[in-house]
């Protein structure tokens, strides 16, 4: 299968090409048939929010930069797009019998770009694939043999044997195979090895943030490495986590709780039950009295969700981090459906430090500084969505 650029895009926010980035970056996303999306291609801000009416196509971008994250794990198809809503089956466009998608990744050595296409007609398989750095291709795809669940793959090696080949599992991502089949041997095996390290380091760095309030006002366990999962369930935990680590972050979270409680509050913290210790966070009103997260609204709780993971990072977070890469060079993308929009100045701000990227869905138009607001819509003729607008800063 040929692998095509789609021709339909969101206009870039910046005329002027973005500088290569000190950490590897989600540049684009492209949604070449996802979901309700086909030939869609997204640029991607340090703070993007798309917004549309419900039903017309926003979260499935989330989705499709999900489903790239899981495909970066390196587990079989079924298994790796699991955390996306609908799993393997959900991202196939209606009617169709597969999916494509892919994404350019900045880094310091140039531009990562990954195009993948799968097949869900029987055995689930990747029957095309190809893995670019700067417009040179270092991993290409052949003929596939379903019958046993292989596909012939090439990539680069700049040897006197020209590049090497050979058949790969076609049930996972090809590129994240790669690690353990290049030797390295050559400068062009180290240049594939380079740019499979940098895409796949920047996909497993996302982390999806749906909260449910009505999981998040159970009493729960406390625990010393408690993470914060994506229905944030057990936020309270965390709470109690970050109240015995770090002070400064704990009082920038009381600011922002500060800033969508319908009442004033004084403090931040967690009950602690009899016993068996489990915990609640709770919100000290000032007056003696607080109000634990099971009288909470659900909007207070989201927010204060919301932004945990805006100011702690994927050590606090549960996720299959790239591990292998300090945290100080760690670069977080966070996913997050239904985005408080009083935090998008918070967003902005951290995500200019280097540290944190958001791509979100809201439910208004997004006129804050530093955000590119993006709408989404369906197409009446075709009924698939269609971007509109990326306005706002560069990346």
């Amino acid at each position: 299968m040929t692998m095509t650029v789609p021709a339909t895009t969101v206009p870039a926010t910046s005329a002027a090409a973005p500088a290569a980035p000190r950490r590897p970056t989600v540049r684009e996303l492209r949604l070449v048939a996802f979901k309700s999306h086909v030939g869609t291609q997204l640029p991607l801000a340090p703070v993007t929010v798309l917004h549309g009416a419900s039903g017309a196509g926003a979260s499935n971008v989330l989705d499709g930069l999900a489903a790239l994250s899981g495909l970066a794990g390196g587990g079989e198809l079924t298994e790796a797009l699991s955390g996306v809503r609908g799993g393997l089956a959900g991202c196939v466009p209606h009617g169709g019998r597969g999916f494509r998608l892919g994404c350019t990744v900045g880094t310091p050595q140039g531009a990562v770009r990954l195009e993948v296409a799968v097949r869900t007609d029987g055995r689930p398989r990747v029957v095309a694939e190809q893995l670019a750095l700067d417009g040179q291709v270092l991993l290409a795809t052949g003929a596939e043999d379903q019958a046993r669940g292989r596909i012939n793959a090439s990539w680069h090696s700049d040897g006197r044997q020209g590049d090497i080949r050979a058949p790969l599992s076609a049930s996972a991502l090809l590129t994240a195979q790669l690690p353990l089949r290049v030797a390295g041997a050559t400068p062009g095996e180290q240049r594939v090895l380079v740019a499979v390290q940098h895409l796949l380091t920047a996909l497993r760095e996302v982390f999806l943030i749906d909260p449910a309030p009505g999981q998040m006002r159970d009493w729960v366990s406390p625990a010393d490495d408690a993470r914060l999962r994506s229905s944030a369930d057990n936020l309270s935990a965390v709470l109690a986590r970050i109240e015995g680590e770090c002070r400064i972050r704990y009082g920038r979270l009381l600011q922002a709780v500060r800033a969508a409680a319908p009442f004033p509050a004084a403090g931040l913290g967690v009950l602690r039950a009899a016993g068996d210790g489990r915990v609640l966070a709770a919100v000290d009103e000032g007056t003696g009295r607080r109000t634990s997260a099971a009288l909470l609204g659900a909007g207070t709780l989201r927010h204060l969700a919301f932004a945990t993971v805006l100011l702690t990072g994927p050590g606090v977070l549960q996720m299959g981090s790239a591990t292998e890469v300090p945290d100080a060079e760690r670069l977080l993308t966070v996913l997050a459906e239904d985005f408080d929009q009083r935090l998008l100045p918070l967003a902005v701000e951290v995500a200019a430090r280097g540290h944190v990227r958001l791509l979100a869905t809201g439910r208004e138009p997004a006129d804050v500084p530093g955000v590119v607001d993006v709408h989404c819509r369906r197409e009446p003729t075709t009924g698939g969505s269609v971007l509109e607008g990326g306005t706002g800063s560069g990346q």
